[in-house]
């Protein structure tokens, strides 16, 4: 597994524990906790085992390192479009109307985001851009990116609504 994968990896762990470690703290529930910590583990462990994580030696990428980069942006793109989403929800409203800050509202949209993610990553998969020359036309699948963030919880409301339309 490259470097930037197992540091991405270890971080969202590590990150992932303190959390589950907060979340234990406020509402008391440890058994829970030590639940959670424990599938984190055996996770872990299951890495390890399949792919020596996080000792796993070198791979020397074959084709060009730029399209893990450029799915990363078009990933934090799409992530900062969820969250101005949300922030725009909340905001446009009136300030004694809107509901106390939750942060597990504003930290949803990142489980729903692999699957808003993989069909923007297909679409532009044989894109051909250099990060380096970026013109005007190739930037626009960044904005592409932030505006599939930004919509993601109306084409989710859209697809419920048309399922509860079609059952009888």
């Amino acid at each position: 597994m490259p470097l930037e994968l197992t540091a991405v990896v270890g971080v969202s762990l590590a990150a992932l524990v303190v959390l589950l470690a907060l979340s234990a703290r406020s509402t008391g529930r440890w058994r829970g906790f030590v639940l959670e910590l424990a599938a984190i583990v055996a996770f872990v462990v299951f890495l390890n085992r399949l792919f020596d994580f996080p000792f796993s030696p070198p791979v020397a990428a074959k084709g060009p390192s730029d399209d893990f980069v450029l799915a990363g942006a078009l990933f934090i793109c799409m992530l900062f479009g969820m969250a101005s989403q949300f922030l725009y929800r909340r905001f446009e409203q009136p300030q004694g109307g809107r509901p106390p800050w939750d942060w597990g509202m504003f930290i949803a949209p990142v489980f729903a985001s692999p699957i808003v993610f993989i069909p923007l990553l297909a679409a532009f998969q044989n894109a051909n851009i250099d990060l380096k020359d970026l013109t005007a036309p190739r930037l626009m699948i960044f904005f592409v990116a932030y505006q599939n963030g930004f919509f993601w919880k109306e084409f989710f409301d859209r697809k419920q609504s048309e399922e509860a339309g079609q059952k009888p």
